[in-house]
């Protein structure tokens, strides 16, 4: 494995959210620090850039100089479908197809060669799908718990894929389905919510009993949880899935990105998911593509944590890639 390519390593915008918004970085900032973290550059639409869903001149201007200057490569940007962005009913398939398109030509313009799809817009994908054609796209559904490799929508998605056949049309795995315990950072959420030691400790053992996220709340609740308590078993499960990272070699030839999403680092690993297994997981089925550093967790120095994150998959790389 030692000679063979291995996958390369940028940053999710989404990592700097917290002082993006709140004008501790400037997007030049977050350009400058990118070509320091690998140099691949993902965008989330809304997040990033005004005039969404549109890409206005004056921002495709300065991306793309920013682009140029630090010696950057666009790997994919966050596209949203928003079915319920409006009070009173869903949007129409017809209203999602309008509403992505003009992210889709967006991306293209920028310069991105994948596009990032929430999973409601596997109702219009194949319509999507000559748009990607036209502009040289692929897009990927976004794997985000409670969407695991092994969920029965996920299993949709794939015989849609393969239904479809066209290799515009793939997947994202985000490393948060593999997790092996809850994360401190959501722990402390229960406590501020006002969860007591004793409630959060049942909510963990039902998260590592793989407890049915239904069933987990009515335990909850049958345990004194009131409806913050409720809250928070939404979120965790909602963030951390029980997928195996070998579960990888089942969608291997699907997979046009992956988002390493994370919520700590100790001692030079992730403590709450596989790092190690998906890291070797990924070089088994010869995985060549970007993986996007993803920060998600608490208040922090985000370069200085999204630089350690690289590191410790520098160092997974470098230890199996010689197996």
């Amino acid at each position: 494995m030692s000679d063979t390519a291995v996958f390369k390593l940028g940053i999710s915008f989404h990592t700097f959210v917290q002082e993006y918004i709140s004008f501790v970085y400037s997007f030049e900032d977050m350009m400058e620090m990118a070509s320091v973290l690998g140099g691949g550059v993902e965008i989330v639409g809304p997040s990033n850039h005004r005039g969404f869903p549109e890409v206005t001149p004056e921002f495709e201007r300065a991306f793309k100089s920013a682009v140029e200057r630090y010696g950057l490569v666009p790997t994919c940007y966050g596209s949203y479908a928003d079915p319920f962005m409006l009070p009173d009913r869903d949007l129409t398939p017809e209203e999602m197809y309008e509403y992505i398109v003009p992210q889709l030509k967006g991306a293209a313009k920028l310069g991105f060669p994948v596009v990032r799809l929430q999973y409601f817009s596997h109702l219009i994908a194949e319509r999507l799908i000559p748009w990607a054609e036209k502009l040289g796209l692929r897009m990927g559904y976004e794997l985000h718990t409670p969407l695991t490799i092994e969920s029965p929508t996920v299993l949709m998605l794939r015989e849609q894929i393969d239904r479809l056949g066209s290799d515009r049309l793939g997947l994202i795995p985000d490393f948060g389905i593999f997790a092996r315990s809850i994360p401190q950072y959501h722990l402390d959420m229960g406590r501020r919510a006002g969860m007591s030691e004793e409630l959060i400790a049942k909510g963990q053992q039902l998260w590592a009993a793989k407890t049915d996220k239904h069933d987990a709340i009515e335990a909850v609740r049958a345990a004194g949880g009131d409806e913050k308590a409720v809250s928070w078993v939404n979120m965790v499960w909602g963030s951390l899935g029980h997928s195996e990272p070998a579960a990888l070699a089942e969608i291997k030839d699907h997979i046009v990105h992956c988002h390493g999403k994370f919520y700590s680092i100790v001692d030079g690993d992730e403590p709450d998911l596989r790092y190690e297994e998906v890291v070797k997981s990924l070089l088994d089925i010869g995985y060549t593509g970007w993986v996007s550093t993803e920060y998600e967790g608490g208040p922090a120095d985000t370069f200085a944590i999204a630089k350690a994150h690289q590191e410790m998959m520098k160092t997974y790389i470098n230890k199996h890639r010689q197996r």
